[in-house]
């Protein structure tokens, strides 16, 4: 199913690229572009001024689109390299914990004489 809709998305899009040159190369009439600031002017076909255009506004587009993933990506992993330093932590204090509760529960056996009773059966057959 998911390649069925890959492929009906790239046939869409190569019908609509198709349409667009054909309908760009069938304006042969020479545009005149001024350029504002300089006192320069350009002419060229129409058609070459629209595929022109287009591939600037993609390339740009590009330049954004990859600025942006940089960004994103140095945010990732900063927030990873904090994710690691916690998680280091958080198995510090675990182990902490794990090694206190196990020097507290022989502490509280040894007081009673009885290490090694977990329990009220256990107890009762050490007096026997």
């Amino acid at each position: 199913m998911r390649t069925l809709g890959r492929l009906l998305w790239l046939s869409i899009t190569f019908l609509l690229v198709m349409f667009t040159i054909l309908f760009a190369t069938s304006n042969k009439t020479l545009t005149t572009v001024y350029l504002w600031p300089f006192d320069s002017a350009l002419t060229a076909p129409t058609w070459l001024l629209i595929l022109s255009s287009f591939v600037i506004g993609g390339l740009l587009s590009a330049i954004l689109i990859w600025g942006q993933w940089l960004a994103i990506r140095a945010k990732l992993w900063r927030l990873q390299g904090r994710f690691n330093k916690l998680q280091a932590k958080t198995d510090k204090l675990a182990a902490e914990s794990i090694t206190r509760k196990d020097d507290e529960y022989k502490h509280s056996h040894d007081q009673q004489g009885e290490f090694g009773a977990p329990n009220q059966l256990t107890a009762d057959r050490h007096l026997r």
